[in-house]
């Protein structure tokens, strides 16, 4: 026997939602109102970023006196949204003397005014390390590609400036040199970025990030000229048709290749015997309720804008994929 429905005057079926979801009580997320746009990285701005509390507005800046994880990010960003990208780097290291921070950078910024008066219009960003004796050097990554010109220049006016009695330091800093391998080694080399990523892991190092306790100030840790990276563009949200889905759809594809770049790494520590350390990937922008970025998002950005339905995020895929076979059709077979 079958139980009649009661009529609208009775009581409810049920007296309680019985749907997975909590409905009303979810946590709403405010509405992007812009896309801030740089070459390869987008910006979710969101209207709850809040106003600095009254307390911090004349907190005065403190000294530097670690390489933060906020730092790395800032950096990370920069390289990756270099325009023109950097091409190559070249490395200033001390052999006899161990100065100070203070020291150090005025030796850095001299060397600088040289490189720009050999290179007009180079753009560069710098990177302090220490090496395990604790002694600083420099990495410089810069725009302009290797010259065996460019290389004596810098290399002769890094040696004038810090050690200029040292040949051993001139010939270091200016001539090929044998490396651990056995292969050829210079202070300046042509630089293949490969995704701005492998320059955080390859310079944040936490052991060459320690300060010692008699280099006194340091300072910042790295720095870029300016203009190194182009000013930003704006699109309001107001602009954007289904803004709520965009942001859903760009923030999934960027959780998706992050997802891909943890199984590769995975693969290549297993097939070279390392333990491989689980990185926690942190939420992206739509799950954030302050503004975002998301990483090497956007050419995907501009492909899902000029779809009219920013639902399907399967033909994005399809170009992707498309795309790599295409290339991998062109590469030789070994």
């Amino acid at each position: 026997m079958f139980a009649l429905a009661p009529d609208e005057s009775g009581p409810p079926l049920v007296s309680r939602c019985i749907s997975h979801r909590k409905g009303d009580s979810r946590k709403r997320l405010p509405p992007p109102v812009a896309f801030e746009i740089l070459p390869v990285d987008v910006r979710v701005v969101r209207e709850s970023d809040g106003i600095q509390p009254e307390h911090l507005k004349d907190v005065k800046r403190g000294q530097v006196q670690m390489f933060s994880p906020a730092s790395a990010s800032r950096l990370t960003r920069t390289a990756r949204n270099a325009m023109p990208a950097l091409v190559s780097q070249f490395c200033l290291t001390y052999h006899q003397s161990n100065p100070d921070g203070q020291a150090t950078k005025k030796h850095l910024d001299a060397w600088l005014k040289v490189l720009r008066r050999a290179a007009p219009g180079v753009g560069y960003l710098w990177i302090l390390e220490f090496q395990s004796r604790g002694v600083p050097h420099f990495h410089v990554w810069l725009t302009e590609p290797f010259s065996e010109s460019l290389w004596k220049r810098l290399g002769a006016a890094w040696n004038r400036i810090v050690e200029p009695e040292s040949l051993h330091h001139l010939w270091w800093h200016t001539q090929e040199r044998p490396g651990p391998d056995g292969k050829p080694q210079r202070s300046f080399i042509n630089w293949d970025m490969k995704g701005a990523g492998y320059l955080r892991k390859y310079m944040s190092k936490a052991a060459q990030k320690c300060v010692p306790e008699s280099f006194g100030w340091v300072g910042r840790f790295w720095g870029c000229t300016r203009g190194l990276v182009p000013d930003a563009d704006f699109i309001l949200a107001e602009d954007v048709p289904n803004v709520a889905d965009l942001t859903r759809q760009v923030s999934k594809y960027v959780e998706a290749r992050r997802r891909r770049g943890a199984r590769v790494a995975r693969k290549i520590a297993q097939d070279k015997g390392r333990t491989y350390q689980k990185v926690n990937l942190r939420p992206t922008a739509r799950a954030q309720p302050r503004s975002g970025w998301l990483n090497n998002a956007t050419p995907a950005f501009f492909k899902l804008l000029r779809y009219a339905d920013v639902q399907d995020l399967k033909r994005l895929q399809d170009e992707e994929n498309e795309a790599r076979s295409r290339h991998a059709a062109r590469s030789p077979v070994n």
